[in-house]
């Protein structure tokens, strides 16, 4: 007896002894048939010419045959070698003595086959029946091990019928294996055939890894556009090395859909399937219960990616990319029932939600529970879809609960509305005075730390009595406690961009029509569209402004401090998995832009007072024409200031408020449900409707064809009906769908996602900006216009208004000059006035009725612009 060990097959262990090295791990334990031929000669069929002794001689041949080995009249074809892996498996050709009877060669010749066919299965257990092909392959081998003691049973059975039963014959023979043994084998030995075919396909390009990955990643892109009209990046692109998990099963399948005509096939074949992935199901149980992988093989849809131990590795200190990248869906053996999009991103998201929930609570089981949950128990199974939901539900149920009732989710938007939308802007109003001069200042000449340190101060943070790393210790956060978090992970900043800058290189991503250019051909630009309009997102809050340090302009509202004011938030876990940077970044814009509208809102009020109150603007011995243009230039302030005021209304109120007042009901609506729902769920046959009505295996009707254009109808009827309204409530993807909106909807109805009207306000800002800068330096001029006034400050300040002349015609000079000025800025500003509305018009009526509520106010404040 002959010990094998391969040397193809995978790594030799250190401490076993090569025996032989032949290309089988295991073979026979019986010595491979000899290949050369027998000393003892058969008596030549040619001088028999009793048929009832060939068909004897012929029935013993085939019972050896059918068994794998030769007999005397039977004989391999000379192309068989059985130290050959692709002919082991295929199994032996036969030759047939060539003067056998006609009538009993056509027989032999259909017969013969069973032997091929049960050589190439146990070739096939030989080869593959290894813990490294997987669990699936290995209930392959475990059905046909059954199978072949049945075989060799039914054998064993006719080599008695022969012995003992003198009308056995060659025909009773053929209706015995057709009856007993034909379609079972017939089927196994096709499946083995393609398994073992695809796994020599996949080693063909086992070292052109990349492009492989390319063009599975460039599939997957057009799969997932066709399907969702998006990219989904959490998938494994890989394809597996050999035939493994979903490829077997999908293998099996493909014949189940091609014998839908046949019952008995049918069945057949559904049970098999059944056997072979009952691993497979007990992995998607464990995945969609308990959110666990046991996936040795790696042969399982969903993949868990292996991170480095090190908490200061880059993936680990991004925990938004680390849970997004931790696990994802694999595209290569994908089954029928999973072919769905929607249906891999459930199973995705249950195990993905039960993980975040056990990280956060400490649970690593869902004992303490008390759930009565039923397990898939099939793939072909009339509820699998609805179990995946109702699985898919308890996870979101878990996660939802923890986030609104253990770490306050509402109270965290709430904060957000107060930090970054001003829901209560009294604290900022006094940080806005007492920073007032910083902020109008050039942003490369001030002290970030000590703006930083005023914002802090002002707004009551104290960062040193908190540390963030505490809050998943704690089985719930008070309201108070999520404002000490906010104030912790909160910053001021001074943006090297600006306001507008940023917004135009947000709105300057150029976007592109990939499923166009997919049917076109071209992948590789396509590649290099994605991967560039990926860096130039991430490059967006990194990115520098153009503008100089040298070049501070006072008369432009981008080159003040206010323009570059940012408020930093780095949420912790799990929070940041719902508010992520991308809505952070979102936030900042509106709270920029609220900042600016304050900033200059505040300018106009303190250069009011200064025009109103101030020792000269309010002198009473001017002229009677200077004091008509000092009239004038109250005028113009309180137009700017009215205008300001509709603004700063618009955006607070009608934009604003009025969307956060959606969104909070929102909020009280899941709340409401939530507090009704127990923590754990039952999960059973008897609390899920069964909607699979076409056929016994047709689980959910969405993951097969449909055997008519009625089923998909009625299944769309069922699905509409089924849809429960609260299962749309109690979902995280449609949590942060819904503060998407919210956010997007507040980004469009306040110009900042329109390069026209936000390049349009700018210049009203500039305006109002600059007005109000030149209104603070004309207290000299203006002393220059009356002698009294003159010689009052002069004698009191005499080194500047030292030199100076005095005649009525350099007062006179002097007060053209001004008042040219002031009908220049009025003219600016009404020029400005009438292109902001013009502009909002014309997007209003075609793009956003929004912007005609802010029309309205301004055309009925400003009916002459």
């Amino acid at each position: 007896m002959t010990s094998f060990i391969s040397s193809q097959m995978g790594d030799v262990e250190q401490d076993i002894v090569v025996l032989s090295d032949q290309p089988n791990v295991l073979n026979t334990c019986v010595n491979q048939p000899n290949r050369g031929r027998s000393k003892t000669r058969p008596y030549p069929l040619s001088e028999l010419n009793d048929l009832k002794i060939q068909q004897g001689l012929i029935i013993k041949d085939l019972l050896f045959s059918l068994i794998g080995y030769e007999g005397c009249y039977i004989r391999y074809s000379e192309k068989y070698d059985p130290s050959e892996i692709n002919s082991k498996i295929r199994g032996p050709d036969f030759k047939i003595a060539k003067h056998l009877d006609i009538s009993l060669k056509c027989i032999t010749k259909k017969l013969v086959k069973f032997g091929k066919y049960y050589s190439g299965l146990n070739g096939f257990l030989e080869l593959y029946d290894r813990p490294e092909f997987g669990k699936v392959v290995q209930r392959l081998c475990f059905a046909i091990s059954e199978f072949l003691i049945v075989y060799q049973q039914v054998i064993k059975h006719i080599e008695d019928e022969f012995k003992f039963n003198s009308t056995f014959n060659l025909s009773i023979f053929e209706t015995i294996l057709n009856q007993e043994l034909s379609l079972k084998l017939s089927h196994f030995y096709d499946i083995v055939i393609a398994v073992h075919t695809e796994t020599i396909e996949r080693s063909k390009y086992k070292h052109q890894t990349s492009e492989s990955y390319f063009n599975n990643f460039i599939k997957s892109i057009q799969n997932d556009l066709k399907e969702t009209g998006s990219i989904d990046l959490a998938t494994d692109n890989v394809n597996f090395e050999f035939c493994k998990g979903g490829i077997l099963l999908k293998i099996i399948q493909d014949r189940i859909n091609a014998y839908q005509g046949d019952v008995i096939s049918l069945e057949f074949l559904t049970k098999i399937f059944d056997v072979v992935s009952i691993d497979y199901v007990s992995m998607l149980n464990k995945w969609l219960i308990n959110g666990e992988i046991d996936d040795s093989a790696e042969e399982f849809i969903i993949k868990m990616n292996r991170f480095p131990d090190n908490p200061d590795s880059p993936i680990r200190r991004n925990v938004e990319k680390y849970w997004d990248e931790l696990y994802v869906t694999r595209t290569d053996g994908v089954i029928d029932q999973f072919s769905s999009k929607d249906i891999q991103l459930k199973i995705l998201a249950t195990g993905k939600y039960l993980n975040i929930f056990k990280t956060c609570t400490g649970l690593y089981d869902f004992q303490q529970l008390n759930e009565l949950i039923q397990p898939i128990d099939r793939l072909y199974s009339q509820d699998l879809e609805l179990k995946i939901n109702e699985y898919y539900r308890r996870a979101n149920k878990l996660l939802m609960k923890l986030l609104f009732e253990g770490y306050q989710f509402p109270s965290l938007i709430d904060g957000f509305q107060t930090l970054f939308l001003f829901k209560d802007s009294s604290k900022i109003d006094v940080f806005l005075e007492k920073s007032f001069n910083d902020l109008r200042k050039n942003k490369h000449a001030i002290s970030t730390s000590r703006l930083s340190k005023l914002y802090d101060d002002t707004l009551q943070h104290k960062k040193d009595d908190f540390q963030v790393k505490d809050i998943n210790k704690q089985n719930s956060i008070s309201d108070n406690k999520m404002n000490d978090v906010l104030s912790y992970c909160s910053g001021l900043s001074i943006d090297f961009t600006n306001f507008y800058d940023l917004a135009e290189e947000i709105l300057n991503v150029k976007s592109f029509d990939a499923e166009e250019a997919f049917k076109n051909g071209q992948n590789s630009n396509i590649f290099k569209a994605l991967l560039n309009n990926s860096l130039e997102r991430d490059q967006i809050n990194s990115a520098g402004s153009n503008i100089s340090p040298n070049s501070y302009d006072p008369d432009h509202s981008d080159e003040y401090t206010i323009s570059g004011v940012n408020l930093d938030m780095d949420l912790p876990f799990p929070l940041n998995m719902i508010v992520g940077q991308n809505y952070v970044l979102e936030y900042q814009l509106i709270f920029k832009l609220q900042m600016i509208v304050k900033f200059i809102n505040k300018l106009i009020d303190n250069t009011w007072k200064e025009i109103n109150y101030s020792t000269v603007w309010k002198y009473t011995g001017f002229h009677p024409k200077i004091r008509k243009w000092i009239l004038r230039c109250r005028i113009l302030n309180n137009r700017m200031k009215d205008f300001m005021n509709d603004l700063q209304f618009y955006l607070n109120f009608d934009i604003i408020e009025t969307n956060f007042d959606s969104f909070r009901q929102h909020f009280k609506d899941i709340q409401k449900l939530l507090h009704k729902e127990r923590l754990g769920s039952n999960i059973s046959h008897q609390n899920i409707n069964n909607s699979g009505i076409f056929g016994f295996k047709n689980g959910s009707l969405a993951n097969y064809n449909h055997n008519n254009l009625f089923d998909e109808k009625i299944m769309n009827h069922n699905q509409n009906f089924n849809d429960v309204p609260n299962d749309n409530l109690i979902n995280i993807d449609n949590l942060i769908n819904k503060l998407g909106s919210f956010l997007n909807n507040i980004l469009r109805d306040s110009f900042i996602t329109n390069k026209v009207l936000i390049d349009v306000l700018k210049n009203m800002f500039d305006s109002i900006i600059s007005y109000n800068h030149y209104l603070n330096r004309l207290k000299k001029s203006l002393i220059m216009s009356n002698k009294d006034l003159f010689h009052k400050f002069s004698q009191d300040y005499p080194e500047k208004f030292q030199n100076r002349v005095m005649d009525d015609e350099s007062i006179g000079t002097r007060f053209k000059n001004l008042d040219g000025m002031l009908n220049s800025h009025f003219e600016i500003f009404n020029d400005s006035l009438t292109e902001f509305i013009v502009t909002m018009k014309s997007h209003g009526n075609l793009e956003n009725q929004s912007f005609l509520i802010l029309i309205e106010r301004l055309e009925h404040c400003f009916p002459d612009h």
